[in-house]
């Protein structure tokens, strides 16, 4: 990574964190519950190449988003009745299981609670191919989020829980590799979606979500490498995503703060329709490569 974009991810990783502490301080005194193993909390500790730990969650992300106040989009959302035609490869099952992921958190934080039962589903559907049965099955999991469906606090609780024993169901079957290209599909949604109410709303904040998420191509790019022999489609994925990062870093304002080495204020950056547009593109290929 170029050391000057070591600040980019910095400033990611702490607006990241601040949101996730946000939403769990949103969550106090909200309905509680066990997870079922204790080493299911995010303090597991990656091996010492490995980033997959250091990635957001598609609920990390989808609030962020949430905070710009981009309205909802139901026809950006990946058909949910696609979802048995993603079980012939472990890729195609991880990628559209991180993107029916934020499609989840998208739904959830627009307080769209009847389409977010409906892409529960969609991730208990994928998520079994997968052999994840075990995180959407236990506690009651549909029975509690039909109970609280009118209350954002616990259901994103209750999403949240469901995210952290998927990922340590897979850390236990030595599969963190489906981890970090769920988690690819998640963000290349989250981007699809968010570029796409840029688009319409021409929204600052909007466009600052877009820039925030642009910001973790280097750190998503690190965790892929590190899994590059895991499925034969990672290699494609990298080099998408490296486009993508190519493109970001060109952007006009992102490369003069780099070079002075300041800060990124996203929400105050100045980007050229001309230079979103090549971007957007890239989005819309990769996901379509990914839903199909």
């Amino acid at each position: 990574m170029n050391l000057k974009y070591l600040a980019i991810s910095a400033v990611v990783s702490v607006l990241f964190t601040a949101s996730c502490k946000e939403i769990e301080d949103d969550q106090k005194n909200q309905e509680s519950f066990e997870v079922t193993d204790s080493s299911a909390a995010p303090t597991v500790m990656p091996e010492e190449h490995d980033v997959s730990y250091n990635l957001p969650s598609a609920l990390q992300i989808a609030y962020v988003f949430k905070k710009s106040g981009a309205s909802f989009i139901p026809s950006l959302l990946n058909s949910k009745s696609k979802a048995q035609e993603y079980n012939t490869n472990n890729y195609k099952r991880a990628v559209n299981f991180g993107i029916y992921s934020a499609d989840l958190a998208y739904c959830l934080f627009s307080k769209k609670y009847e389409e977010s039962k409906e892409y529960l589903k969609a991730c208990k559907e994928t998520g079994s191919f997968l052999g994840l049965n075990q995180a959407f099955e236990s506690d009651n999991i549909a029975q509690r989020f039909d109970k609280n469906i009118s209350n954002e606090d616990s259901v994103v609780k209750i999403v949240s829980n469901v995210q952290l024993k998927t990922d340590l169901m897979l850390e236990q079957n030595q599969q963190k590799h489906i981890t970090v290209i769920a988690f690819a599909g998640a963000w290349v949604e989250s981007l699809h979606i968010a570029l796409a109410v840029n688009a319409k709303e021409k929204n600052k904040k909007i466009l600052g979500s877009v820039m925030e998420q642009l910001a973790l191509c280097p750190v998503i790019i690190k965790a892929l490498k590190n899994h590059n022999d895991s499925e034969p489609e990672i290699g494609n994925l990298i080099a998408s995503i490296e486009e993508i990062n190519v493109r970001f870093n060109s952007i006009e304002a992102v490369q003069k703060s780099i070079e002075s080495d300041e800060e990124i204020d996203f929400n105050t950056l100045t980007v050229a329709d001309s230079e979103l547009n090549v971007i957007t593109d890239l989005v819309k290929n990769l996901r379509a490569e990914m839903i199909k």
